[in-house]
């Protein structure tokens, strides 16, 4: 293996157990992975509380466990290069692992091709349109402006060019071997490849399975994805701006896509076949979103569902089902967005015996399926199917595969949504909380008291703090507002790491920020508010 591992910069020294030969191993000189960055990923879901354990440990010496895999063409061969894929293959190749991807489409996944980051990048030209539409308010006179759609497109193809070409950079420095074709499991240790010149079979110690998914269906006549029927893929590659749009779902993909298409001039309407759009996020804060987004030009129907559809003429005539009754309305494009569902077929996973209930692979904490030798990461293996649990969640599979005690937690997980305003979450809802806990106490402040917030012109929504009464935990945290994406990291730090409200008062936010607004909601939450 050569001088594959990293040497060893800082531990958590102990004098004994586990850990102790640590110590040891830096007066001889002996190389060991980097434990520095390695985090205690405990799974807790269910209850406000973590119970944490030292750091990651090793089970075997990593350098023991590859020298025995010398055997197999590679220590480990993950199939799928999207988030979790690409990820679980850097890290593996960061603790000395021979790497081999296994990748039958664009490398990075439908993240980066044609999901979470192509849907930014047009989120962006819509928002600079938006700009442009109130740059008067600024002291800016724009008198006429085109929308060129070929640019846009342009832009949004650049920007995915340039992360999956960096993601490929980062296989070769890594030393990770590309091969391109479609895998398939054979045993508990060999993937046969599919590719242009024939069926290559891989031997390794580990395989590690990361296939995604695919856009969900719905089982009405009518829907078949097609022209005038579009899965999130097609809504991302357009030459022109349909007229009418139904978007049959209101998580975030039909948010995203329907808001896009709104500010550029579509006539859209959302049915949603529950009471509140983003049906899991916290009722108050899905309220105020929508509000937003309706005077954003989107329009809703909830507690609906669509029953069939057919073609008249260039359009489709749909049939809306709901509480008042069946109406029908015609539309150049129905976008189907009602989820994601975890690509499963055809990687043998019957053959060998890789327990599933047919919607998602079966994993332990560690994302070990019952098969000891083969994991399983991202979309595959169901919900969240978020990029960001994607690659946390194959870092601890190979970690595991590698000797390291890492195990997953879902404790504090956030979820985003990038229309204007944004919304991000993370923790319990209210409503939930509420129904776990006697005392629960609320904080909130509004962005429009925020001097950041005004300055720029998005002073609309609010972030609001759960917390437990008695102790100041802080349980849940939901946020509408201006980059609120982005500010929502530091929440799921708090929420992670059991921080209490009174360590958000404490801590300095700079001034004028957006952040600030956290702050201030946190102190609200104590009945402490300064400025509210």
């Amino acid at each position: 293996m050569g001088s594959a591992f990293l040497c060893v910069r800082e531990v958590k020294l102990v004098s004994s157990g586990p850990l102790g030969p640590v110590y040891e191993s830096l007066k001889t000189g002996v190389t060991l992975p980097n434990l520095v960055d390695l985090p205690d990923l405990l799974s807790e879901v269910s209850t406000g509380f973590d119970q944490t354990t030292d750091a990651p440990v090793y089970e075997t010496e990593p350098r023991e466990q590859l020298s025995a895999g010398s055997e197999f063409d590679a220590d480990i061969v993950v199939i799928g290069s999207g988030p979790a894929g690409y990820v679980g293959a850097i890290r593996a190749a960061q603790l000395g692992a021979r790497v081999i991807v296994v990748e039958k489409g664009d490398v990075g996944g439908v993240c980066l091709n044609v999901g979470c980051i192509p849907t930014k990048a047009l989120l962006a030209c819509v928002s600079v349109v938006d700009q442009v539409r109130t740059a008067k308010s600024f002291g800016v006179e724009v008198k006429t402006f085109d929308l060129n759609l070929g640019a846009m497109m342009a832009h949004k193809e650049r920007v995915v060019k340039q992360l999956t070409s960096g993601v490929e950079m980062l296989f070769r420095k890594n030393k990770i071997q590309l091969i391109r074709g479609k895998a398939r499991i054979v045993d508990p240790h060999t993937v046969a490849v599919d590719t242009e010149t024939g069926t290559q079979k891989l031997t390794a110690r580990f395989i590690l399975t990361c296939t995604g998914s695919r856009p969900a269906r719905l089982p009405v006549p009518g829907l078949e994805f097609g022209d005038r029927v579009w899965s999130s893929t097609e809504a991302l590659s357009f030459s022109c701006i349909p007229q009418k749009i139904l978007a049959i779902g209101a998580g975030a993909i039909g948010l995203e896509a329907g808001y896009t298409f709104a500010r550029l001039g579509s006539d859209v309407l959302v049915v949603e076949m529950m009471s509140q759009i983003l049906p899991a996020s916290d009722a108050e804060t899905a309220r105020t979103l929508q509000n937003a987004l309706e005077r954003a030009g989107m329009r809703f129907k909830l507690n609906s569902i669509v029953v069939r559809a057919e073609d008249v003429g260039s359009r489709k005539k749909v049939w809306i089902k709901s509480e008042e009754g069946e109406e029908t309305d015609e539309f150049d494009v129905v976008l189907v967005a009602v989820g994601r569902t975890p690509a499963l077929a055809d990687i043998g996973l019957d053959e060998v015996g890789v327990k599933h209930d047919g919607r998602k692979i079966l994993v332990n904490e560690h994302m070990q399926t019952n098969i000891p030798s083969i994991y399983a990461a991202g979309d595959c293996i169901g919900e969240p199917m978020l990029a960001h649990v994607a690659w946390t969640e194959s870092k601890v599979a190979v970690e595991h595969a590698f000797g390291l005690n890492s195990r997953m937690s879902y404790k504090a997980v956030p979820a985003c949504v990038y229309t204007t305003p944004e919304c991000a979450s993370v923790g319990l809802t209210e409503e939930k909380a509420r129904e776990r806990y006697r005392d629960v106490r609320i904080g909130r402040y509004s962005f429009s008291h925020n001097g950041k917030a005004l300055a720029i012109g998005e002073s609309e929504g609010f972030i609001k703090f759960v917390t437990d009464g008695k102790y100041g935990q802080i349980l849940g945290v939901h946020m509408v507002g201006p980059h609120v994406t982005d500010l929502i990291a530091q929440a799921t730090l708090a929420i992670r790491n059991e921080l209490t409200i009174d360590e958000v008062i404490e801590t300095i936010h700079p001034h004028p920020t957006l952040s600030e607004v956290a702050q201030e909601a946190a102190m609200d939450a104590r009945g402490r508010a300064i400025h509210k």
